[in-house]
């Protein structure tokens, strides 16, 4: 018998990012991370589940957020200790 990870592996599809979009406000369901010498981009894709019976899914890239290096060293601990004070103030 398959474990879950193996079902879910099994279920996905390749997705095609169209890099060079940005649709209005909608949530993000992926994240892309390129990093080079200098900084650090993240792009947040949606993908559109009404094309989910494709083959090959299209995001598209609702927000893009370039950092130097330097300053995306401590974006996971800001994220970490933001979430913290978030859920110790709603009691979670």
């Amino acid at each position: 018998m398959a474990t879950p990870t193996e079902q879910v592996n099994k279920q996905q599809k390749p997705i095609k990012v169209r890099s060079n979009t940005v649709t209005g406000t909608v949530y993000s369901q992926l994240v892309s991370v390129t990093i080079t010498d200098n900084d650090l981009t993240l792009e947040f894709v949606y993908v559109n589940p009404r094309t989910s019976n494709e083959e090959v899914l299209e995001g598209d890239v609702v927000a893009r957020v370039t950092l130097p290096v330097e300053a995306a060293r401590g974006l996971p601990d800001a994220i970490r200790e933001t979430l913290t004070k978030y859920g110790a103030k709603k009691g979670i």
